[in-house]
């Protein structure tokens, strides 16, 4: 109670001398470069999606309506302004002209930007070990890299899942145990990579024979896509516990033992 500074110091040195306390470890210089490089393609990222959704709504605004995936905005502006009787005015072909300009920019920078956070994750040796994880990818593992400062600090993959708000959440009271939706702690960009990775492995898991995604079809049949989504994704934390803290490649016979 009666929160100030002073308080605040005290309790942050008695909590510090506490046995059970984890301390997190500074980052290395390769890890700050990599995180923050990640920080500007995020930005980078949200912009080139603002521009797109700015350009296309200007477009329908003179009665110009385009596809909504971001390839076919950009093939159909070029036509767009070449084409003489369409509604566009003088004044709308010159900012429509510079916001595809701008578009085509805000992709080169991104574009530059991941090669340079690759050619950083590249020269960690566990980068390519990462790559064998189902739903992992460059920019997954390389967010990884660059946010765990060592692997070890966890007692488990349970650990690590929680670490990122994998888990459930717990509401219990005396004998009465009772978990809620994942406690969506830590890390947010790395959950919500984590996330997409997984979504894209069980969109494709109906096309696999290989155990994991037996696992996931019968899953499927009992849960809904989206828990089966985060479910996997909790797995893929584990299994980056394992790859990194071993440093051997994902195994899937190990990794789904249960339905192979």
């Amino acid at each position: 109670g009666n929160k100030n500074d002073a308080n605040d110091a005290v309790a942050i040195g008695e909590t510090a001398g506490r046995p059970k306390v984890s301390l997190l470890r500074p980052k290395t210089v390769e890890q700050q470069d990599i995180q923050s490089l990640l920080r500007i393609r995020e930005r980078l990222v949200e912009n080139r999606t603002a521009n797109c959704n700015q350009l296309r709504g200007f477009l329908a605004e003179y009665g110009l309506i385009v596809a909504k995936t971001r390839r076919q905005l950009m093939l159909a502006i070029p036509p767009i302004l070449e084409d003489a009787d369409n509604e566009l005015s003088t004044v709308a072909r010159g900012f429509i002209q510079r916001l595809y300009e701008f578009q085509l920019y805000l992709n080169e920078q991104i574009d530059q930007v991941a090669e340079e956070i690759l050619t950083l994750a590249q020269a960690m040796p566990q980068y390519p070990l990462l790559l064998t994880i189902p739903g992992v990818g460059p920019i997954v593992a390389s967010t990884l890299l660059a946010s765990i400062n060592e692997v070890n600090d966890f007692k488990n993959g349970r650990q690590l899942a929680a670490w990122l708000g994998l888990t459930p959440s717990q509401y219990s009271s005396g004998t009465t145990n009772r978990l809620g939706k994942i406690t969506k702690r830590g890390n947010q960009t790395l959950r919500r990579l984590l996330i997409h990775g997984a979504r894209t492995v069980v969109n494709w898991c109906d096309k696999k024979d290989d155990s994991l995604s037996l696992w996931l079809q019968r899953l499927k049949q009992r849960q809904h896509v989206c828990k089966v989504t985060v479910a996997l994704a909790n797995k893929m934390a584990r299994m980056v516990f394992v790859v990194m803290s071993r440093g051997q490649a994902f195994d899937m016979n190990k990794a789904c033992k249960i339905a192979a």
